[in-house]
């Protein structure tokens, strides 16, 4: 049993603390497939993200020995703590996977039941688990029981506007051993559309024992506040609002502490940041994996600066590192 000052500790709003790691700042950033690969997450962890969660990847891919999977898992001594996020369709799979994930380094483990795309769902995983409240409780159960790190689970609200299930499913994980529970406050037919209703985080902050983290239409160091303010939860993650703003995690820091929030940086900062990512993706890859990803993100780290359309469109030819640094250079130089 939870020793009751403890759960009070570790429970409080703005206060994250999941197993002994004390996770300070209380913001996250969230997994996203294709962009939260170690490189990404360095740049965050150095712009104060106070925890960074990988990719989500298979745990039947582990188990298949896939290449692509193994440089997925890969951590570093620079972004700890750091989590890595399974998804999986059975215990067995699931609980198979705990000790090459360990072993790469994770500080602890996210088990995701909270992703609608259709290839997931095919699979029997992400929220097909909520679906299937006894297997998702299993899937949980057995992680736990294979995991000497902390075991959290992400989740959504339910299968369609109104579905709650959540709020009877989420008390079940935390018995089954969840450290934490992120809630990302939409249900899964909405996927990433319309509005996230933070009231349902509030209330799973009344529902669980363990830490709660919100996620759901957090774009601003000012959405962060209120959602903790509004809520009472204990962290909030950010997901698509960080792409492309490393900063965000920086300015978050600066209003939870109630100091003066640093203004974005200008356009020679953001390029500066995005060519050392680009550096950093070819070390981790090699150099047309480096500039393929870059095309992606480079839409977000310019979006809102000055002639931005004309560095995206080219990008669109660039295939080696020489030959964005030429982009870069030429868009700097016509600002």
């Amino acid at each position: 049993m939870t020793d009751t000052r403890t759960a009070e500790l570790t429970h409080a709003p703005g206060r994250l603390v999941i197993g002994k790691h004390h996770i300070t700042p209380p913001v996250v950033l969230g997994p996203m497939a294709g962009y939260t690969n170690l490189p990404y997450r360095l740049i965050c962890r150095r712009f104060g993200a106070g925890l960074v969660v990988s990719e989500m990847i298979s745990a039947r891919g582990l188990q298949y020995h896939n290449r692509k999977t193994r440089t997925l898992i890969a951590t570093s001594s620079e972004e700890k703590p750091v989590a890595v996020q399974l998804f999986g369709d059975t215990p067995e799979v699931l609980y198979n996977a705990i000790s090459e994930i360990e072993a790469a380094g994770a500080d602890m483990i996210d088990l995701n039941m909270g992703c609608s795309v259709p290839k997931v769902r095919a699979a029997n995983s992400g929220i097909d688990l909520m679906a299937d409240p006894l297997r998702a409780v299993a899937c949980v159960s057995a992680m736990t029981e294979a995991a000497t790190v902390p075991v959290t689970v992400k989740i959504r609200t339910g299968m369609v506007p109104g579905d709650m299930r959540y709020l009877e499913l989420a008390p079940q994980l935390v018995d089954a051993g969840a450290s934490a529970i992120t809630l990302h406050a939409r249900c899964a037919q909405q996927r990433l559309s319309g509005s996230a209703d933070w009231t349902h985080i509030a209330r799973l902050v009344e529902a669980v024992s363990v830490p709660v983290i919100g996620n759901g239409d957090l774009r601003t160091a000012q959405d962060a506040t209120a959602m903790i303010e509004q809520t009472g939860c204990t962290g909030i993650m950010f997901a698509r609002g960080a792409l492309g703003r490393p900063w965000i995690f920086e300015q978050t820091s600066a209003a939870l502490a109630g100091a003066p929030v640093p203004p974005d940086p200008g356009p020679h900062q953001v390029m500066q940041i995005a060519l050392d990512h680009a550096r950093m993706l070819a070390e981790h890859y090699d150099e047309r994996t480096a500039t393929h990803q870059m095309r992606g993100q480079m839409a977000h780290y310019s979006k809102g600066l000055p002639h931005a359309l004309r560095v995206r469109r080219a990008m669109q030819a660039v295939h080696t590192l020489h030959e964005f640094e030429l982009v870069i250079g030429a868009y700097l130089q016509s600002l």
